[in-house]
């Protein structure tokens, strides 16, 4: 969706869902990847954040238990001001836009300011809690009624809920949001209005993520239950005879990686498919990029790639970057493909290889052995390089082992430097939500991987996550990086590929 300073753009106000970065709606999902501001507030995960397109302004805006970034007031102004400059908004809320979650507000804003909205719904954190925690929100033979209500501010304002209506309900499900500091005092209440002491309720906190913790117990029992266990903002309560089914129908945490939460240094938009398996296993990913690339036009690289090709004439490729980026720039610029098959192809790494089958290349030279200088080596003992002519196709390096090594040999070779590597920069909003729920596991595919977390974080602060945390490694290059910032090193690939790391990973905590 391109600006239009001359046309007002439009504001979606989309329900990301409770957590897990999987529920949203395909609608909002599309939307979220086609705007040109994305407004998000404190729930949101962040995997939805960084692996949509860098182009896409991204306004942090999150209100949580103890900090509010913006006030309410200050949100809606921003609303209109970045619709009235032509661009259109996701406005990304946790949960559904208008349950619980100011939607409504924002949408008589906009409409008293004339900018066009539409609403995106989104699963409901209430109704999610109940469904990850095994409790049927309705039953047909225990609940024929649900009611959804916010205890927010239930000692100061009595007018936001009945409570004597309320426990008055019978065969039916209360579920109360926001409702954590004021537990005792709705507790309370509810057992003066008349509701039974002894019905079966449960508190639910962090639904959705991989480490939801679900505490159950009688209601006049809830309040000391979940102090005893430390439950915390965000949680939603439930109280119904249909929570005495959470331990009978419990399902969510019964993955190999439940309660485990997973920290993805790589750059977002080579990570979807690790992000996407641990969620499968369980575990919570937390996708905090340490670096980032970017384009890099090299017009001498690609005449002599276009004016080149024949009998002894390679591709080197020895990153999935380097895949991306090569066969990007060729469709967007409609290249014929098939140049590309005036050559043969050397593919280094497990991840360059698996780059290159998805797009259907079998490259004709692919050893497995671990490490770039080592497969450089191989290739120069396998193959008579002094004959032929290598593109080698890579980021920017300040020294390149690989084309020093061949070059060495006899081999002609001309770099074909399509992409920049950046450390990633992050705010203190971003910095301060990745400490309140540190990760259990930091994963490190590269050196420059760890050089960006340093960066990033600066050393001290790096220090303390690390302490918080265990940290695994694609290989012995990235672990000395590690440890020379005086960091310690659980697990390290012993087959130095992403696949071999993750497999570590799981067996780790598997024997855990």
């Amino acid at each position: 969706m391109a600006e239009n300073s001359e046309k007002t753009g439009k504001v979606y106000l989309i329900g990301a869902g409770p957590g897990d970065p999987d529920l949203i709606t395909v609608r909002g999902f599309s939307l979220l990847n086609s705007c040109d501001v994305i407004i998000y507030d404190n729930l949101i995960p962040h995997e939805l954040i960084v692996t949509t397109p860098a182009h896409i302004e991204k306004i942090y805006v999150g209100k949580s238990a103890s900090a509010h970034t913006l006030p309410q007031e200050k949100i809606n102004e921003l609303l209109v001001e970045h619709a009235s400059q032509g661009k259109n908004v996701a406005r990304l809320k946790g949960g559904d836009p208008f349950v619980f979650g100011r939607g409504g507000e924002e949408a008589e804003y906009l409409r008293k300011h004339n900018i066009e909205f539409e609403i995106v719904p989104g699963v409901t954190a209430g109704l999610a809690a109940a469904a990850t925690s095994g409790i049927p929100a309705s039953h047909r033979d225990i609940s024929s009624a649900i009611l959804l209500l916010t205890a927010h501010g239930a000692s100061e304002h009595e007018l936001y809920v009945d409570w004597d209506w309320v426990s008055k309900i019978q065969k039916g499900t209360v579920i109360g949001y926001m409702g954590v500091k004021q537990l005792p005092n709705v507790v309370e209440k509810l057992i003066e209005g008349g509701m039974p002491p002894g019905i079966e309720a449960a508190m639910v906190e962090r639904c959705c993520f991989s480490t939801q913790k679900v505490v159950c117990a009688r209601l006049e029992d809830l309040p000391a239950e979940a102090e005893r266990q430390n439950v915390n903002p965000p949680a939603i309560f439930i109280i119904g005879e249909v929570a005495s089914l959470a331990e009978k129908l419990d399902w969510y945490n019964r993955k190999m990686l439940s309660g485990v939460r997973i920290m993805i240094t790589r750059p977002a938009d080579q990570s979807k498919w690790i992000y996407q398996l641990f969620r499968n296993m369980g575990a919570e990913v937390i996708a905090y990029p340490t670096i980032k690339t970017s384009y890099n036009d090299d017009k001498a690289g690609w005449e002599e790639f276009i004016k080149s090709g024949g009998k002894d004439n390679w591709l080197f490729f020895s990153s999935e970057n380097g895949v991306r980026y090569f066969f990007g720039y060729l469709k967007s610029k409609q290249i014929d493909l098939r140049l590309v098959g005036r050559y043969a192809i050397a593919a280094a790494g497990h991840g360059t290889l698996r780059a290159l089958n998805d797009l259907g290349y079998q490259p004709d030279y692919a050893p497995a052995v671990s490490g770039m200088v080592k497969f450089a080596e191989q290739m120069c003992a396998d193959i008579e390089v002094a004959k032929i002519k290598v593109i080698r196709i890579r980021g920017q390096l300040q020294h390149d082992n690989i084309e020093e090594i061949l070059k060495k040999a006899g081999a002609n070779v001309h770099p074909l430097t399509l992409y920049n590597t950046e450390y990633a920069v992050w705010s203190e909003d971003e910095i301060r939500r990745l400490f309140m729920h540190p990760p259990h596991m930091i994963m490190f595919s590269s050196g420059r991987s760890v050089d960006g977390l340093v960066e990033v974080l600066g050393h001290e602060k790096a220090l303390e996550l690390a302490s918080k945390s265990k940290i695994s490694t694609i290989g012995p290059t990235t672990s000395e990086v590690v440890r020379k910032y005086r960091m310690d090193v659980e697990l390290e690939a012993t087959r130095h590929s992403i696949p071999d790391l993750i497999n570590q990973i799981v067996q780790y905590y598997q024997k855990k």
